[in-house]
């Protein structure tokens, strides 16, 4: 039971990769710390960090496909990531809103989502609207973002893909549209700011994201082509990892120092997406396996993601003592994503090849 509850077994599936437990980690680490009360500063960088390690995840799922059958199930796949968000984000939005809705209906009544709030939260459109802001469930609008890459980029290299294959080989075909996707959408970042900053919650629309989703669909195309000769490089790479973290380091410092809104707004968000591809090629094939903690922590990710706001104002506003409270937070938010993730997520996922086996055919699965 405890080998179970630790997921030793799961975090040692070949199929995950222990680098990117390692960058997911980090992601909801700084997110979580961050939420108590913005104590990490910069620490809202782990949800960029995240769309940067699910473009590289799901494309390298995608492009395995595509190149295996120049085409996408599409409807497999919407299913499969289905079963991997829909249960634990469902069981979130209605358990969680009734425990918010008990503990904050007379101290704080906009922590909650009232029903008539609730449709946009339901189908994954409220980082579209900006409008009622429920302190507990605004951090949803980055699943939103998520959801949409999940039904649109396939359709993309669908589309995509049919027309180019006139023209194109696969390889070409699909170094033109994740190549494109990636330019498209710093060039659509920048006309929303410069004409539209108004029209649109300009951090959590999905159009001012692409690009980070992007950047790491390229770095799975990368991967995907020459995985080979860069493992024959592996040591070489690492330099890679230096220069994405030196990087990183000088754009947080030219951010503190720097009042152009222009770059705080906008260049500071694609430059961080690209220091994180470079960070993470780095370092790719180093072996972190022994690293059992951060990699456990990754496993949990999701569902601690999913639940941790719910317990901050709670905690923060009735423990006097503030360190106590930030560890009581930490622990009490991660007990809540371990429950959910063995009673939830890992419920469905281990019925998710049988249905999807039975509806489209028996393909080896993969957990992402």
């Amino acid at each position: 039971m405890f080998k179970d509850l630790l997921v030793i077994k799961n975090i040692k599936n070949p199929d995950r990769i222990s680098s990117i437990d390692i960058f997911r980690s980090i992601a909801i680490i700084s997110v979580v710390i961050y939420h108590f009360n913005e104590i990490l500063p910069f620490g809202y960088l782990g949800v960029d960090l995240f769309f940067v390690i699910s473009g590289f995840l799901i494309g390298s799922l995608l492009l395995k496909e595509y190149v295996n059958s120049r085409s996408i199930n599409y409807f497999r796949f919407i299913l499969s990531r289905g079963f991997k968000i829909w249960p634990s984000y469902y069981v979130f939005m209605f358990l969680g809103n009734l425990v918010a809705y008990f503990f904050y209906r007379h101290s704080n009544p906009g922590y909650y989502i009232p029903l008539d709030d609730y449709a946009r939260y339901l189908f994954f459109y409220k980082n579209f609207t900006g409008t009622q802001y429920h302190w507990c469930f605004e951090h949803v609008w980055s699943l939103c973002v998520e959801e949409h890459f999940y039904i649109f980029f396939p359709l993309f290299l669908i589309f995509g893909g049919y027309v180019l294959r006139f023209f194109l080989s696969v390889k070409n075909t699909l170094i033109l549209l994740v190549f494109s996707a990636f330019i498209g959408g710093i060039v659509i970042r920048s006309l929303l700011y410069v004409y539209f900053p108004d029209s649109i919650n300009f951090y959590e629309s999905t159009l001012v994201r692409i690009h980070q989703l992007s950047a790491g669909v390229l770095m799975s195309l990368l991967f995907f082509y020459y995985k080979n000769t860069l493992k024959a490089h592996a040591k070489n790479l690492f330099v890679f990892f230096v220069i994405g973290l030196l990087l990183f380091v000088a754009a947080l410092f030219y951010y503190s120092y720097n009042e152009s809104d222009f770059y705080r707004y906008h260049f500071f968000n694609v430059i961080v997406s690209l220091c994180f591809v470079l960070m993470m090629t780095g370092i790719y094939f180093v072996d972190f396996s022994k690293w059992t903690i951060l990699r456990v922590i990754a496993y949990y990710s999701y569902n601690w993601y999913l639940w941790h706001t719910l317990f901050f104002k709670l905690i923060y506003h009735n423990l006097s003592n503030k360190y106590i409270g930030f560890f009581v937070y930490l622990a009490v938010s991660f007990i809540t994503a371990v429950f959910f993730t063995v009673f939830v997520e890992e419920k469905f996922l281990g019925y998710r090849a049988v249905v999807i086996n039975k509806l489209f055919g028996s393909r080896k699965s993969v957990n992402v």
